[in-house]
């Protein structure tokens, strides 16, 4: 229908004051595209921040969310001895870790006044902990309350024990898996009826436990070398002796990975990915010889059980090199055990009254034992000082041999207003070597106090007194060495026969050592070689000369005239039954509250053999000795034990060829065989060692007193590896062991 003229003019006219809708939105259109402009820039300076300059904030937040990090120990490094015997090794075990969220059906999570989130755990459900913690308690051999405590831990996860074995990790596997299948029936009977209307369906658990590789440290020979070896904490750091002081090497490098999480808010170890990949520890091969060190423990075991010391120790070096081939003192302890079965788990207020004190002693035994005592001891050496004093008198041409010297009967009022110097003997004159030979005092006071004190002094440093010998122990002493400033009239007279000053058994040893050796005082070490766990060499130990002492010439003739010391003086129960043998006894009081105790001794005996060309050197202590106190009588026969067992075995034992690796397993030499050949041989009785690992049947021979010989010859390095077995011996098992000691072995292929 056409518009009339008044109906168009009205539609085409434009309101009075009003803008028309084209001029409308012609004027605004600016602004739209300003304001859409602005908020581009700012959504793009927005992404911009968080995407570069707050990139590693944002990507680490969310792995936070969908992963855990988690640190991966490495394989502990082994450590073996010179013969590559396994002296402590890390078996495969499993960490248990917890999920404590599972125990808090009630937790919630929400975003804190920071922004952070926040966990509400609410209530436990303790039915369930406690019926969790109660099964796992019985596997692992803790208390329950023990185990409860980790379990309601307010963390994502827990740590509950390390170190547990294969058939531990099964059973907790059976029980994981048995509580998951009756809480996930429930979530199941729950979800129905969060289907009917439930605000939320529950969640399923897929695990309430989860497992970590892990290592558990072994030390296959029980006690032997325990306080050399040392041990392990719960932590896996090293606490004593080789462990401690080559941790680092041992320990190696964590690793990282990260633990991924599913939906259902699961961790899924299984699928972990390494961040930094763990590098293991590294392998020691000790100076240390098993057979050696089995020898002296054996010794020092019968020595106690004798004499009834506080305690024994023992060390045995190679003088030409200060390789420490064996170290042993008494009580000792086994590395294995880190607390006795009966008390483990267990809390001190759930045992009896006795209970609580055989803990406690335990518990005191074991930190007695727990020490280095050839290192950590200091002492007055006493008699074996007097080898020193006479060599310093000969090296600085203030004495000589045969030379006649005045002991004037046995007493010596040698200034006033001091007690006199008294020997055990009222001998008026006696010769240089008679002097070591009976052990006078006065004669090597007379020697000593030749010598100027300032010389004095630097030969006692030269022959390192005073100073630590380098072995790097923890818990090792300097002794004690006084400048000569600070020295009173006795100083010097005293100084000459051992006291005044201390030192420590290896102290001791080392200096006696340079006696030996032709006059150099040598660097002890004990370990003798390090690879990575591959079997690469990383580092090889070299000896090391810290001084020439003395001349070549003063060292020849100080060993000739030791030789009468065991030949004709103080020391003739130490003579040896296959070579011949020099050295020193030793006798010392104790200082007890600043005083000397009259009653209260160091014995100790200093000794060296082959005496032409000595390849051992051996010094026995023993700590206040009941009955017999001196060094002659009670650790001169602990030297010629020792000593003759040593000669045995070496003579008895094949040595690898040189360069040829010989890899030993635990496999290769049970623990209970070490250990029964310890306790069940008959001195001077043929042992039954048909069917045993060569190297295991020399070990019951040697102790039995024999010696090895092989029938038909041909041994290789591989029967000191368990490649051959004993088929048949003689004499037979149970007779008595022949004149000549000889024991004849005949060896299979395994």
């Amino acid at each position: 229908m056409a518009l009339t003229y008044d109906q168009a003019y009205t539609k085409s006219k434009k309101p009075l004051g009003r803008p028309m809708p084209q001029e409308l939105g012609a004027k605004r259109l600016p602004w739209v595209f300003a304001l859409i402009l602005i908020w581009a820039a700012l959504t793009g300076a927005r992404l911009l921040w968080i995407q570069v300059y707050r990139h590693e904030y944002y990507q680490d937040r969310a792995q936070r969310q969908h992963s855990m990090k988690m640190t991966v120990d490495p394989i502990r490094g082994e450590i073996r001895d010179r013969n590559d015997e396994v002296l402590a090794t890390s078996l495969p075990s499993q960490i248990l870790y917890v999920t404590p969220p599972v125990f808090y059906p009630s937790r919630s999570r929400r975003r804190g006044e920071d922004g952070k989130i926040v966990n509400d755990w609410g209530a436990p459900d303790m039915k369930l902990a406690r019926e969790c913690a109660g099964k796992v308690a019985k596997v692992l051999g803790r208390s329950e309350s023990f185990v409860l405590d980790r379990f309601l831990r307010k963390n994502e996860w827990f740590l509950v024990e390390r170190q547990l074995s294969p058939i531990k990790v099964a059973a907790l596997k059976e029980i994981n898996k048995e509580i998951l299948n009756g809480m996930n029936r429930g979530a199941s009977e729950k979800g129905d009826k969060a289907d009917k209307g439930a605000a939320q369906k529950p969640q399923r658990r897929e695990s309430i436990f989860a497992f970590m590789p892990d290592y558990r440290r072994i030390y296959p020979r029980g006690s032997v070398a325990c306080q050399a070896i040392g041990f392990v904490n719960d932590e896996g750091e090293g606490q004593l002796g080789v462990e401690r002081a080559y941790n680092s090497m041992l320990s190696g490098r964590k690793g990282k990975i990260n633990a991924l999480k599913d939906g259902l808010d699961n961790y899924l170890l299984g699928r972990e990915s390494y961040v930094e990949t763990p590098v293991n520890g590294s392998r020691l091969k000790l100076t240390i010889d098993s057979g050696i060190q089995q020898i002296v423990e054996g010794v020092l075991e019968e020595t106690v059980a004798q004499s009834g010391p506080k305690t024994a120790h023992c060390v045995v070096v190679d003088p030409n090199t200060g390789e420490i081939l064996a170290m042993a003192g008494t009580p000792v302890f086994d590395p294995n055990v880190s607390i006795p079965d009966k008390f483990r788990g267990r809390p001190e207020g759930a045992m009896t009254v006795s209970e609580r004190q055989e803990l406690r002693n335990w518990r005191e035994t074991q930190q007695a034992a727990r020490k280095v005592h050839p290192l950590e001891d200091s002492y007055e050496p006493g008699s074996t000082m007097k080898i020193f004093t006479a060599a310093m008198a000969l090296e600085d041409r203030k004495a000589h041999i045969g030379e006649s010297i005045d002991c004037m009967g046995g007493t010596w009022q040698y200034a006033p207003g001091v007690p006199p110097i008294t020997d055990s003997r009222h001998d008026r004159s006696l010769t240089f070597e008679q002097v070591l030979w009976y052990s006078s005092n006065i004669g090597i006071a007379k020697l000593g106090t030749r010598l100027k004190s300032a010389d004095h002094y630097r030969f006692l440093k030269e022959f390192g007194f005073g100073l630590p010998t380098g072995l790097n122990f923890a818990g090792e002493t300097p002794g004690r060495l006084d400048a000569p400033v600070t020295w009173s009239t006795p100083t010097q007279y005293t100084l000459s026969y051992g006291y005044g000053l201390s030192a420590s058994p290896l102290q001791v040893l080392m200096a006696g050592c340079a006696i030996a050796n032709g006059g150099r005082l040598m660097k002890p070490y004990i370990v003798k070689a390090v690879y990575n766990d591959k079997g690469a060499l990383l580092q090889e130990a070299k000896p090391e000369v810290r001084h020439q002492v003395i001349s070549e010439e003063t060292s020849a003739l100080m060993r000739e005239v030791l030789k009468g010391v065991i030949a004709n003086g103080t020391a003739k129960k130490a003579a040896l039954d296959g070579a011949e043998a020099f050295g020193k006894t030793g006798t010392s009081r104790k200082v007890i509250d600043g005083q000397y105790d009259s009653r209260r001794h160091y014995a100790s005996f200093l000794g060296f053999f082959p005496a032409d060309k000595p390849e051992y050197g051996i010094l026995v202590m023993l700590d206040e000795p009941a009955g017999d106190v001196t060094g002659g009588d009670v650790a001169a026969p602990a030297f010629k034990k020792i000593g003759d067992a040593i000669l045995r075995y070496s003579q008895s034992t094949p040595h690898p060829a040189k360069g040829e690796s010989v890899r030993l397993t635990l496999l290769d030499w049970p623990v209970s065989e070490g250990e029964e050949a310890a306790i069940h041989v008959q001195k001077g009785r043929t042992p039954d060692v048909r069917g045993m690992v060569f190297r295991n049947a020399v070990q019951r021979v040697i102790l039995a007193g024999g010696t090895v010989r092989v029938a038909g010859g041909g041994l290789s390095a591989h029967s000191t590896q368990g490649a051959f077995k004993v088929s048949t011996q003689s004499p037979e098992p149970g007779k008595p062991l022949p004149e000549d000691k000889i024991v004849t072995l005949h060896l299979r292929a395994q």
